[in-house]
């Protein structure tokens, strides 16, 4: 996926081999940059926590990273344990 449509923006989606974090989230230039080589489980958590951060900015939350943490990790062990949730969240947006 090369972008993402978040609260009405489209971020655009990247992945940096040599990039030392795991994730970043520019808001103001609506990019999230993602680091090469995660296993699917920490690829998960990394873009779902980086969404979060995207969410929280042009929501104006003003969440504290321990908070984005918590809801990414949280939601990101959700959908992994739960494959078959992502195909149900598709029949409810479709209005299947």
């Amino acid at each position: 996926m090369k972008t993402l449509k978040i609260i009405g923006k489209r971020f655009k989606i990247v992945t940096d081999a040599k990039m030392e974090d795991h994730g970043q989230c520019d808001s103001a230039k609506h990019v999230i940059t993602l680091q090469g080589g995660m296993t699917k489980a920490l690829l998960l958590d990394t873009l779902i926590h980086e969404i979060t951060h995207a969410v929280d900015y042009e929501m104006n939350l003003d969440m504290t990273e321990r908070q984005v943490h918590g809801v990414g990790s949280g939601l990101a062990a959700v959908f992994f344990d739960n494959p078959k949730f992502i195909d149900y969240l598709y029949t409810i947006i479709k209005g299947e």
